[in-house]
């Protein structure tokens, strides 16, 4: 009944959605891109979220002066922007050799898969879109885990984009996909995760020295499963150019205690996640609200 009285309230949110998904699908992508990177410098800075970027990046990076945070922020706001108005367009993105999409160290995503599958781990970094599909059009056979958007319409368009670019099944978070993922992992195949947003039912594990809830899927997984552990990034390199990389496998000692095992998986991704943030900070998605505290 809930979700019936929510009909049209997310219909008045879709019409200007899709009016806007129409403008970028007409202007092309190169055209959307620039718009939409326009459109996100000029009205992400008119958002509460804003706010919380920058409390964000002040906690995290102490020693950046507020000229060095301005600068990020303008380019995570150009970026989600950019980010946007490229969803029309990511069949654009899909062969491979790709003009648009560079991707090195595919080795180690194929040297990891031993015998107890991959999984593969990212963040809300430049195109995740992109990345997500990479991962599945350069052979690496598996599944993702994704989070529907709280708009059910808007939702199921996107759904069809990812399907239309022969996204394979996808597994929501909203569901009871565990078994499915252990199924995957045993057949040596691959599960991509993005693992950089708030799990209110996981371990506070430190990111930028100050504890943050993290999902504990990955180090579960990877215990019951013996899977590696491989890290992703996607950089936008310029435009809608982009550079993805898979790192080698990570270097996981498992002793045996599940609980001590699982908090220094999680840690050593909590401190990859880190590194990948201060070397890029403007492709990350600053403005969440990750930590524990506020404000």
């Amino acid at each position: 009944m809930r979700n019936i009285l929510r009909w049209p309230l997310w219909l008045l949110e879709a019409i200007p959605f899709f009016l806007m998904m129409g403008l970028f699908r007409v202007i092309g992508l190169e055209a959307a891109s620039v718009f939409g990177g326009f459109l996100g410098r000029t009205l992400g800075p008119l958002s509460p979220a804003d706010g919380l970027a920058r409390r964000n990046i002040a906690r995290a990076m102490p020693e950046l002066t507020p000229e060095r945070i301005n600068t990020i922020i303008r380019g995570m706001w150009d970026n989600l922007g950019r980010t946007f108005a490229e969803y029309p367009h990511l069949r654009r993105f899909i062969a491979f050799p790709n003009k648009r999409v560079e991707v090195i160290g595919l080795e180690n995503a194929h040297a990891a898969a031993t015998g107890g599958g991959v999984i593969l781990v990212s963040g809300h970094f430049a195109n995740w879109e992109v990345l997500a599909l990479s991962v599945y059009r350069v052979g690496l056979e598996g599944t993702s885990l994704y989070r529907p958007t709280n708009n059910r319409i808007v939702n199921a368009w996107i759904m069809w984009q990812r399907h239309r670019c022969g996204y394979p099944r996808q597994i929501s978070k909203n569901g009871d996909g565990a078994r499915d993922m252990l199924r995957i992992l045993k057949a040596n195949k691959y599960v991509a995760l993005l693992v950089d947003q708030k799990h209110r039912e996981g371990l506070a594990i430190p990111f930028f020295g100050r504890d943050a809830m993290t999902a504990t899927g990955p180090a579960i997984l990877s215990l019951r499963t013996g899977a590696s552990i491989v890290a992703v990034t996607i950089e936008r390199v310029k435009g809608t150019r982009f550079r993805i990389a898979f790192l080698p496998k990570m270097d996981l000692a498992k002793t045996g205690d599940k609980a001590a095992d699982t908090r220094a998986i999680l840690t050593a991704i909590n401190a990859w996640m880190e590194e990948a943030v201060r070397a890029n900070p403007s492709m990350w998605l600053w403005a969440h609200d990750r930590w524990l505290e506020r404000g």
